[in-house]
Formats: C-alpha cells, sequence, structure tokens
C-alpha cells in the first residue's frame, strides 16, 4: 500500500503565493510515489476541482500532514485534533507592527505567531522555505527543520504573454518593475524616490516605474500615490494592480531591471523569475533576499534609494556587469527547480521514516 501525504492551509485563493506551493508540493510528491491530496479551511470556486474543504481529510488515510503557515488562523483545535504525525510548512509571517493595531492583519499576524511558538511539540518536524524560515523554526523549538523553497513552479513560465491594461505606460526608456502587494513593509514609497533621483540624474534613460500589485493597505496605497504626485511623477509611475501570470510574463519580458525595498520578506518569489527572464536586479539587503537572490542581483547595504538609482545607472551603462547578472540569475534559478529540490524533499521524508518503495514511485 503506498503512503499518502496530504497538505492543508487554512484558506487558498487564485494565484496566491502559499496556494501555488501547495500545487509545486502535491506534484513533487506525487512524483516520489506517494498519494497526495490537498485540503484546506476556504476554497474559491476556481479551485473546488483541485482543492478538498478540509472536513473531507481522512486522518486514516494520511501517513503525514504538511500544515502550510503563513498567518494566524482558527483551526488551531481541529489541528490538535487530527490523530496523525504533521510537519509545519512555515511561509514565514510579517510582523504585526507592520499593520494597524485595530485590523485584521495586525490580529492574525500576532496570533500566527504566537502559534508558532506554541506549537514544536505537537509536529514531528518543519520545513523553511528560506534560511530565514528556518532559523525562526529552530530558535521557536522545531526539530528536525528542513530548508526547502517549495515555491517557484516552473510551469508559471509556460504559455503566451498578454499586456496588462494600460500598457502604453510602458514608454519607450528604461522599465523598472517592482512585483509586490501596496504594503507598508514593500516600501515601494522608496521605489518613488529611487525613480526620481535616476530620472534626475540620467533624463535620457526615461525611466518609467511599473509598480504590480494590489492593495493590501488602504493607508499606504493613499500615502503612496500622493507621494508620486507630489514628485511629479505621475505619468512615470504605472500602477497595474494585481496581474495573472500571463500578464506578469509580458511584464517581465519587457522590464529592464527588477527593483526590490522590501522590508521584510520570507523569500520573495520574484527575485527568482527574474532570472528565467534574463531581468537583472537591484535590491535593498534585508530579511531573507540575500538568500534568495544569490549572486544574481546587486545587493545594497542601506535602504538609500539614491544609492539605488546609481546602481541602475550603473547597470543600464555597463554591458559585461549586465550579462554576467543575467547569467548569475540563470544560475540562481537552478536552486529552486523539481530536479535540485525532490532529492531533498525525499531525504526529509525519509528522515521522518517516510518511503515508497521503487515500484510504487516508477
Amino acid at each position: 500500500m503506498s503512503i499518502s501525504i496530504h497538505q492543508f492551509a487554512p484558506a487558498t485563493a487564485m494565484g496566491d503565493g502559499v496556494t501555488g506551493g501547495l500545487f509545486y508540493t502535491r506534484e513533487m510528491l506525487r512524483k516520489l510515489g506517494y498519494r497526495s491530496e490537498i485540503y484546506a479551511g476556504t476554497v474559491p470556486p476556481g479551485l473546488s476541482d483541485e482543492i478538498h474543504l478540509s472536513p473531507y481529510l481522512d486522518v486514516t488515510d494520511c501517513q503525514l500532514l504538511l500544515v502550510h503557515h503563513s498567518m494566524g488562523h482558527e483551526f488551531e483545535q481541529w489541528l490538535y485534533d487530527l490523530d496523525c504525525p504533521k510537519v509545519l510548512m512555515y511561509h514565514n509571517i510579517t510582523p504585526e507592527h507592520y499593520f494597524l493595531e485595530d485590523s485584521p492583519e495586525h490580529f492574525f499576524a500576532s496570533i500566527g505567531r504566537e502559534q508558532l511558538r506554541a506549537w514544536p511539540h505537537r509536529f514531528v518536524g518543519a520545513v523553511g522555505m528560506s534560511p530565514y524560515n528556518s532559523r525562526e523554526l529552530k530558535q521557536a523549538g522545531f526539530s528536525p527543520v528542513a530548508t526547502l523553497p517549495l515555491l517557484v513552479d516552473p510551469r508559471r513560465f509556460d504559455g503566451a504573454s498578454v499586456a496588462p491594461v494600460d500598457s502604453e505606460r510602458r514608454g519607450e526608456g528604461l522599465l523598472l518593475l517592482s512585483i509586490g502587494r501596496l504594503v507598508e513593509n514593500k516600501r515601494q514609497h522608496l521605489l518613488v524616490d529611487a525613480l526620481w533621483h535616476l530620472r534626475q540624474m540620467n533624463p535620457e534613460l526615461n525611466a518609467t516605474l511599473c509598480l504590480v500589485g494590489e492593495s493590501s493597505s488602504a493607508r499606504y496605497d493613499a500615502a503612496l500615490r500622493a507621494h508620486v504626485q507630489r514628485l511629479g511623477l505621475e505619468p512615470h509611475v504605472w500602477f497595474t494592480g494585481k496581474c495573472s501570470d500571463a500578464q506578469l510574463r509580458w511584464l517581465f519580458e519587457q522590464a529592464d531591471t527588477l527593483w526590490c525595498a522590501s522590508e521584510h520578506e520570507g523569500f520573495c518569489m520574484p527575485l527568482v523569475e527574474a532570472g528565467f527572464y534574463g531581468v537583472p536586479v537591484v535590491a535593498f539587503d534585508s530579511s531573507n533576499i540575500a538568500d534568495t537572490l544569490g549572486a544574481s542581483g546587486l545587493l545594497l547595504d542601506d535602504a538609500n534609494p539614491s544609492q539605488m538609482a546609481a546602481a541602475t545607472a550603473m547597470l543600464n551603462q555597463d554591458l559585461d556587469l549586465h550579462q554576467q547578472l543575467v547569467r548569475s540569475g540563470t544560475d540562481n534559478l537552478q536552486r529552486f527547480l523539481p530536479l535540485t529540490l525532490q532529492p531533498q524533499l525525499q531525504n526529509f521524508l525519509l528522515s521522518l521514516g517516510l518511503w515508497v518503495h521503487e515500484d510504487a514511485a516508477s
């Protein structure tokens, strides 16, 4: 009889990074010969054929449950009551101080870290999606801990590209791309400042900043747009909102540089995706940025917008440096592909006493 390793997430959503990781992990588990399904507390209609609601989980047919954790939730007691071994899959939680104190995000971020500290004895192991996450798991007392970035599904790179609405905003000059929710910890306001400096230093580049992502903070969204207006950059800052995978492919194909100013990232997938499209990265060093980026970008120690502008201008002028970063980005991508990660996942499962016979995996 083959072994069943299922996954649980409190919530799932179309286009969500954690949800994408669920599918990527399920595919690898099935390729390794395990039976694997996904269960969640909430499932959008568009995913109801792929994800089951949590009450349908049969623990008598579950030798291991991978529990994804990226925010606090109300399923804690339900998980406690499940009589099967569990591994925590940790995607990191944005610290609550980035959110308004009376907001749901602040409440659930705080609860999420409390749950993390209370859970080590209830799990037989844990997986951090990055070294940064794994360090936090070890500090909380989880053991054993493996670092497995099961997030970058290469199938996202397949298919046609589609231009977003208002694609004429791309302009004719340098296109600087930023991907992430409009929220305080992403610090897109520093990118706006960097754009202002770059246009002052090198007006001939005619740079445009494209901010991709929906807002999860109305306060920050309003302040950011007001900041753009104050600096007179409205013609040169393009807010796309949330984009589909096809639209993201188009934007990566158009982009000259990926910018990242985020202060807190548990992983930061766009840093890896840029390597597939040959787009070099300029980023401020924080949280897990250095680990994810590797040698595939220019990492700035200080969150200084004028330095980001200067580094971007240099990158645009130095063809050798540009090509070196493009090659490094391609190399960096290999760390996150199934050929690399699948054996690591199998070794971790073997360390927990779970294996399949060769004939089951064939």
